[in-house]
């Protein structure tokens, strides 16, 4: 019950810590300091208008029934803490539903109080149509724009850190074929933080006065601030990667040695992924600031006003401006945003639809696991195992140099594979014999543990009892007479 409740705390807690950083977005559409209000520009007195404020209000309550619906409803993990078996699938499931629920529930209520507000601000007559195909950054500003991003070379911290978990692995952790995939999910993000960088740096400037001094002042922080961000970010998330790394390297070396103290572990792990997350926010929120304060410095100083009104490119809550070639721009609630009329802005979406449905696809795949069995079998020199549809092993009697038949389930430490209240199966190290693999049912009986001529033990068990003894006594009696030969 305990690996249970924490199991709970766990997934709640994630979900209760997204809501959170949800609320930021709530903070930055309808805060006293908002920019914008509803992703729209109203400004000075029109924000103490009548009609404005009910909206606001309006928008405010259901925000906030919709966050305490799902604080709520992320509670639930305490509950499958009492079922009588331990069900991953339906933990990852549910947690994915949930997400779901929140982003789209999330855009329903942003788009359509964004939307209100916008006919509100046209009803008013506080607003016009937008006409960014007349408006240019001048040739001045233009000129400049190479000094704007920062440089590109400070990419190469982060490829460095890719090649080099590569030398890595070369080096002294080729036995680990499973570790590649982190560090290939390593080069992807470099690679996806390359294709940014490079449409952040290189995209059109933005319009946002008629001085060229204040266009140049803020493209140039803006640039900055965000090409440094990716920079800084690749740099982190690469780094916490290869950490990642080196921790479950080291982790996979302790559970092969017998060594079951996982304090290091867990230590290191939650203060990388803690520390990792707090800098790559802290990164984030340091660009937007810096944009944000250029921003107000020059309204203060040089009575600084838009050149132009881009509120109808923001309805529904999304940017969709087809005059705009940028892939990405600056966000009206916090930070950047895909233009969802070029290319990239399909592309961003079906990733985020693709990834929903690779999550509910890994939920399903588990579901042999949770539910599935383990059959066996029996040859008159062989015994074959398929479990859970994901695993197979084959025992040839002939490869057998030592058997025990057992009574209990011996004691084991996974080092990679399926470790459930039930199921036993992929890399373990047996304490007390060695490290091998294993494909045993805990509710078995009787479990058949052998040693094979390379040394390594291969334990097995299914609820057959008359197959498990039968087993058995086909390995023992070969072996004996391979001994007496």
């Amino acid at each position: 019950m305990d690996f249970d409740w924490a199991l709970a705390w766990s997934f709640a807690g994630t979900m209760w810590f997204t809501q959170l950083c949800m609320l930021l977005i709530y903070k930055f559409l309808v805060g006293k300091n908002a920019e914008y209000l509803l992703c729209m520009t109203i400004r000075g007195e029109q924000r103490e208008d009548v009609d404005v404020k009910q909206l606001v209000q309006k928008f405010k309550n259901e925000y906030w029934r919709m966050n305490v619906v799902l604080f709520i409803a992320a509670g639930g993990y305490f509950l499958f803490s009492f079922l009588p078996k331990e069900i991953n699938a339906l933990y990852m499931l549910y947690f994915t539903v949930w997400l779901i629920a929140l982003i789209l529930w999330e855009f329903k209520v942003t788009s359509k109080y964004t939307n209100r507000m916008y006919e509100l601000k046209i009803s008013k007559g506080w607003g016009n149509p937008p006409k960014q195909s007349d408006l240019t950054v001048d040739t001045v500003v233009s000129r400049m724009k190479k000094s704007m991003p920062v440089s590109e070379i400070w990419l190469a911290i982060p490829a460095w850190i890719c090649i080099g978990s590569f030398v890595w692995w070369f080096s002294c952790a080729t036995e680990y074929k499973v570790l590649l995939i982190l560090l290939i999910t390593n080069v992807t993000a470099f690679v996806l933080f390359c294709y940014m960088y490079h449409r952040m740096a290189h995209g059109r400037l933005k319009v946002y006065s008629e001085d060229s001094e204040i266009n140049y002042a803020l493209n140039r922080t803006a640039k900055k601030a965000w090409t440094g961000c990716v920079v800084w970010e690749a740099s982190l998330l690469c780094g916490y990667h290869f950490v990642a790394t080196l921790l479950l390297h080291s982790y996979m070396k302790d559970m092969s040695a017998g060594i079951e103290d996982m304090t290091g572990f867990w230590i290191g792990f939650i203060g990388s992924t803690v520390g990792s997350m707090v800098l790559i926010f802290a990164v984030f929120f340091s660009a937007a600031n810096r944009v944000k304060q250029a921003k107000k410095e020059l309204a203060a100083a040089a009575d600084f006003s838009y050149a132009e009104d881009e509120d109808a490119y923001w309805r529904n809550g999304y940017y969709y401006n087809p005059n705009d070639t940028n892939t990405f721009v600056e966000s009206r609630g916090y930070g950047v945003t895909t233009n969802m009329a070029t290319h990239w802005g399909p592309i961003t979406k079906w990733i985020l639809i693709g990834t929903f449905i690779m999550c509910i696809g890994i939920g399903l795949a588990m579901l042999p696991i949770d539910f599935g069995k383990l059959k066996m079998q029996v040859g008159e020199e062989y015994v074959e195992l398929k479990g859970c549809l994901y695993y197979k092993e084959t025992l040839e009697f002939t490869d057998v140099t030592e058997v025990h038949l057992l009574t209990e389930p011996p004691e084991s430490s996974r080092v990679w594979g399926t470790g459930t209240d039930r199921f036993a199966m992929g890399d373990f190290h047996f304490k007390g014999y060695g490290n091998g693999k294993a494909m045993m049912d805990k509710d078995a009986k009787y479990f058949v543990l052998v040693k094979k001529q390379n040394g390594k033990w291969f334990g097995f068990s299914v609820t057959d009892d008359e197959a498990m003894l039968h087993a058995y006594e086909l390995i023992e009696t070969n072996r004996l007479s391979e001994k007496a030969e």
